[in-house]
C-alpha cells in the first residue's frame, strides 16, 4: 500500500493528497513534520535527505517533491486518464504549468502565507505583505488569462496540471486581505469546490495566526 509521510495541513502535501483522493488510491498517511517532528530521524533521512515533506513510499520505491509525486501517481495509477493527459504534447503542457507553479507562483504565495498566518499579528510587516500580494496578483493575472481560454490549465477538463494550483488558490482566498477579482480563476475554482476529493483533502481550516495554525495542524490530522 502507498505510504505518505507528511502532516495533513502542509501546503505541499495538499496536491498529493488531492491526487490520491481523485484517483481513489489506497494509502496510509503518517504524520510527519511540523509539530509532529520525525523529519530528522535516520530512518526518514534515508528516504528524503532534505528532511522535508511530503515523501511517498510505493512498495520499495521512494519519491519526494510534491509535483514529481503528483506526476508519478498519475502515470502509475491513472489508467482511465482521469488526470493524466492523453498525449505527449498535453503532458508537456501540464508539466510546463506545474513547473511554473513551483518556480514562479508558489514561492511568492508561501512567503505571503508565512508573513501573515505564521507571524504573530504585532510582528507582521505590512509593507512586505502588500509587496508580496502585488507580486502574487501579477502572476495570478497570467493564470486568469490562460484559464479564460479552455477553463482548465490543459484542455477542457481537470488534469494533473490543475492539481498544484487548486490548494494555492483556496488558501490565498482564505487570507484576510482585500483581493483583486479574477473572474476566470473564480469560475475554475468554483468547479473544483464541487469535487468531493477537493473538499476532503484541501478545503479545511488552516488558521489565521501561529496559534491557530498549530491547533488546526493537530485537529485535522
Amino acid at each position: 500500500m502507498l505510504g505518505v509521510y507528511s502532516r495533513r495541513n502542509a501546503s505541499n502535501a495538499l496536491p498529493v493528497m488531492w491526487t490520491i483522493g481523485e484517483l481513489s488510491i489506497p494509502h496510509i498517511r503518517h504524520n510527519v513534520g511540523g509539530s509532529f517532528g520525525g523529519v530528522n530521524t535516520t530512518e526518514y533521512l534515508r528516504m528524503n535527505p532534505n528532511g522535508r515533506i511530503p515523501t511517498i513510499r510505493d512498495n520499495d520505491f521512494v519519491l519526494w517533491e510534491s509535483n514529481a509525486i503528483v506526476r508519478y501517481l498519475c502515470r502509475r495509477y491513472d489508467a482511465e486518464n482521469l488526470l493524466l493527459p492523453c498525449n505527449e504534447q498535453q503532458y508537456a503542457l501540464a508539466d510546463q504549468w506545474m513547473d511554473w507553479h513551483k518556480t514562479t507562483l508558489y514561492p511568492i504565495y508561501i512567503d505571503l502565507t508565512w508573513a501573515i498566518v505564521r507571524t504573530e499579528p504585532p510582528l507582521r510587516d505590512h509593507a512586505l505583505i502588500e509587496s508580496l500580494q502585488s507580486k502574487l496578483e501579477s502572476q495570478l493575472a497570467i493564470l486568469d488569462t490562460h484559464l479564460g481560454v479552455n477553463g482548465y490549465l490543459v484542455g477542457h477538463q481537470l488534469s494533473m496540471a490543475d492539481i498544484p494550483f487548486g490548494p494555492l488558490v483556496y488558501r490565498y482566498q482564505k487570507l484576510n486581505l482585500e483581493k483583486k477579482e479574477f473572474a476566470n480563476i473564480q469560475a475554475w475554482f468554483n468547479s473544483l469546490k464541487e469535487r468531493p476529493a477537493f473538499q476532503h483533502h484541501v478545503m479545511f481550516e488552516f488558521g489565521r495566526n501561529p496559534a491557530e495554525w498549530y491547533r488546526f495542524e493537530r485537529e485535522y490530522s
